[in-house]
């Protein structure tokens, strides 16, 4: 009588470590996240938060909200790269100035950019007050699981080292669920 307690046990205990071991494998990447970008009095237009949000339906823009230390103003810019395959290699570049047009091109790395793709309105950028908003439609670029971003801010007539990366230089957020899965 013995052996069956200490065999529900065995069993228990390998079920719970299957569980452990394998859940994070295949665990899905959150729907937001948030990240704050430390104050730097030597930014020329300083990102102070930047928070990603995944699509609400596949036919919805994600979002991307970025917080700067002070209103937008002439001269002002914006970059963004998104990894959407998960190689911390840029597949998209949004590059847009304040008061003015934006352009979107597939990417090859953070210095080389390819083609344009503007015209196909897979992403949108609006820059007012202290917030930039970047909307990208998953849809439009392959439907990926899920995308990360590299964000640089930077003021017309500044030197590069007034630039403002987040999370930090060529570098990728975590990653966040693109859109719901069907």
């Amino acid at each position: 009588m013995r052996t069956r307690p200490l065999a529900v046990g065995t069993a228990a205990a390998a079920l719970l470590l299957t569980g452990l071991v394998t859940s994070p494998a295949h665990a899905l990447p959150p729907t937001t996240r948030t990240i704050t970008d430390p104050v730097d009095k030597t930014a020329a237009y300083d990102i102070t938060q930047v928070t990603m949000r995944s699509a609400p339906k596949s036919n919805r823009p994600a979002v991307v909200i970025v917080k700067h230390g002070r209103p937008v103003k002439f001269g002002d810019a914006l970059d963004v790269w998104f990894d959407l395959d998960g190689d911390k290699v840029p597949d998209l570049h949004l590059s847009g100035s304040s008061f003015s047009e934006f352009t979107v091109r597939r990417a090859k790395s953070f210095t080389k950019d390819g083609k344009d793709i503007s015209n196909k309105d897979c992403a949108r950028l609006a820059m007012a007050g202290k917030t930039s908003k970047i909307r990208l439609f998953p849809a439009c670029v392959g439907s990926p699981l899920a995308f990360a971003v590299a964000v640089k801010s930077s003021a017309q007539g500044k030197p590069a080292s007034a630039d403002d990366w987040a999370p930090r230089a060529e570098r990728f957020t975590k990653k966040v669920l693109a859109a719901p899965l069907s």
